[in-house]
Order: C-alpha cells, then structure tokens, then sequence
C-alpha cells in the first residue's frame, strides 16, 4: 500500500470521525435552574461539565427575559475558563 492509497482514506475517515457528533450544544438558562440534555442544576458547575465532556464548537443558550442576567454571565464566565467555543444566545417571550 502506497503513501497515496494508503494514507487519503485514513485521513478521510479521521477527518469524518473528528467532525461527526455534536458541533453545537443547547443549553438552557432559566431564573432558578441550567439545563443541557438531561442535566440539570440550580449552580451552573454540573451544565457546564457536561458541555465541555461534549466538545461542541457552538453553545447555543436558550434564556427568556425574566433569567437575571447575572446568571448568563455567570454561566459564560464558567464555561470560557474551560472551552473555547463560540456562544450564541436566545431570548424567548414566554413566561419561565
């Protein structure tokens, strides 16, 4: 097996490997807990532990206007001291 032949597919498949699953994570803030996936806390520690065991390039946060933005920031805070991952944010209407 060549350089060519033998190289090209492996670095295929580990380019695809590398870049399959999760890209972006959805988090949710709410006034009085964080949640990703099934985890949820009334601390951000565990939501944000669970987001860096994921390694998304994106974290998307989902937060409604009556979440103090303390919370967010603090949040944010936690989760750039341990992943470098561009953040988006959400605000919806509804009541939380």
């Amino acid at each position: 097996m060549g350089f060519r032949t033998g190289f090209l597919p492996m670095a295929a498949a580990l380019a695809t490997a590398c870049t399959s699953g999760h890209t972006t994570v959805d988090v949710t803030i709410l006034p009085h807990e964080y949640r990703v996936g099934d985890v949820v806390s009334a601390v951000p520690a565990p939501v944000v532990s669970e987001v860096v065991r994921r390694r998304p390039h994106e974290v998307h946060v989902h937060t409604c206007t009556s979440t103090p933005p303390a919370r967010v920031s603090q949040f944010h805070h936690e989760l750039e001291t341990q992943l470098k991952a561009k953040m988006t944010l959400s605000f919806t209407a509804r009541t939380c």
